[in-house]
């Protein structure tokens, strides 16, 4: 499956997108809202600005991802990778992060409110404040 045809499926209904393989996938600016992407492979993909609120992306591969102001809030990312993801000004407001792999990650100005981070690994992230993890 390409992108295209990702995009085209999404607009007629199809929501289940579950271990699809899209890595360097352009996808910035689109609504993908309530898409499910658990086990997806989207490393490297460019996601920013898109809408992904309420996504499954449980146990996707996000490995530098860029998610530059995604709208993320209520995502389930239980145990995704987000190493070295872009996240900066994104909203995971409400997100599932629990034993999500965000090791230098850069969170800088995003929003974490009520986003459930237990058990998530953030060695080397930048968060919102600027600080970074250790």
């Amino acid at each position: 499956m390409d992108v295209e045809e990702l995009l085209k499926r999404y607009a007629a209904g199809e929501r289940n997108f579950e271990e699809v393989n899209l890595p360097r996938a352009m996808l910035s600016g689109v609504d993908l809202n309530g898409i499910n992407l658990s086990r997806a492979n989207l490393t490297e993909a460019n996601l920013s600005r898109a809408n992904l609120s309420n996504a499954d992306l449980r146990e996707a591969n996000l490995a530098r991802t860029n998610f530059t102001e995604a709208d993320l809030s209520r995502a389930f990312l239980l145990k995704a990778n987000l190493t070295e993801g872009q996240l900066s000004s994104a909203k995971l407001a409400g997100a599932i992060l629990i034993e999500a792999n965000m090791s230098h990650a850069f969170l800088f100005e995003a929003n974490l409110d009520q986003a459930n981070l237990t058990d998530a690994f953030l060695t080397g992230a930048v968060m919102p404040d600027g600080s970074e993890h250790s």
